[in-house]
């Protein structure tokens, strides 16, 4: 504050009020600083969440899409991880943390670096002792659980794909079949973190040429939207989105189905939401499949199949 010498000296009404501006100026520049500190922590967790790229594999062909909740600070309770097998293909995990926001996103994170860490230590896949280990890890962080699927995905010399699950509870992956139906892999297995000692379910299926398998998070058919704005998507309207994917590479399946649970959204708050799509490329000169058409629900395209 300045003033010159043809103005009369600041008097104590002056010097108050210049105190309380430094106050309340002081006051703004610590918050900023705070605000600054929390935005840069904020902004490491979320890159510490975040989904890793999708590798490159070949005989296959990969796909992702992945939106925390909006109000969680964009740190999610969804995790899945691909990374390339020595025998061959990839081995991947995908799962979904009870719960949205960060203590949701920690476990995430510890579930995550564990199955990874499992598979730097060891020379043969072994899913189920693998979910037994996370189990107890699960019980010791907390009073949360999660859903878990693992498995492997090879591709063979006749340009199919073997894939092999495990499943701690999470929901069954759907296969768009090449003649455009759409199944179910029931693989039933217990939650991770729910009791002590949990049983899990493990089972396999192929993939033939253009066929694509689908993981995803309740985000999707728990997504509460469309004309009232309390109705949810469901596994019927996926199920008939998933149909109409046919003849699509399994990047633009997952961004899709993304697009249409987030249409159907339309704005209003939701849980996390993942996808994860594996597909077996088609043979080479194969004519574009065309999706069936579709009158109505998904009854006569869908069917479970245990193999």
């Amino acid at each position: 504050m300045l003033r010159g010498p043809e103005r009369a000296r600041f008097d104590d009404t002056d010097i108050e009020l210049a105190h309380r501006f430094a106050i309340r100026a002081g006051l703004a520049l610590a918050t900023a600083a705070l605000y600054s500190q929390q935005a840069h922590t904020i902004a490491v967790l979320q890159a510490s969440m975040a989904p890793e790229p999708l590798p490159s594999a070949d005989g296959l062909r990969l796909g992702a899409a992945y939106r925390p909740a909006a109000e969680a600070l964009r740190i999610s309770g969804d995790f899945y991880h691909v990374a390339p097998s020595a025998a061959g293909g990839v081995t991947f995990f995908f799962g979904d943390v009870s719960g949205k926001g960060a203590e949701a996103a920690v476990v995430a994170g510890q579930v995550r670096q564990s199955m990874r860490t499992l598979a730097m230590v060891r020379t043969e896949p072994e899913p189920l002792r693998d979910l037994r280990l996370l189990n107890d890890l699960v019980i010791s962080a907390g009073h949360r659980f999660t859903t878990l699927v693992t498995g492997a995905a090879r591709p063979r010399d006749d340009g199919s794909v073997q894939v092999e699950i495990a499943s701690g509870g999470h929901l069954s992956p759907l296969i768009l079949r090449d003649d455009g139906k759409v199944t179910e892999i029931v693989c039933e297995g217990m939650l991770l973190g729910a009791v002590p000692d949990p049983s899990f379910g493990r089972t396999e299926c192929r993939l033939e040429p253009g066929e694509l398998m689908l993981l995803y998070s309740d985000g999707v058919t728990e997504a509460r939207g469309g004309a009232s704005g309390r109705e949810i998507y469901g596994e019927e309207r996926l199920v008939d989105a998933l149909a109409s994917c046919g003849g699509m590479q399994a990047p633009s399946v997952a961004e899709r189905l993304e697009l249409l649970t987030t249409e159907w959204l339309a704005g209003r708050p939701h849980d996390d939401i993942s996808l994860l799509t594996l597909q077996a490329p088609p043979r080479r000169g194969a004519p574009p499949h065309r999706p069936p058409e579709s009158s109505g629900g998904s009854g006569d395209a869908r069917k479970s199949e245990s193999p």
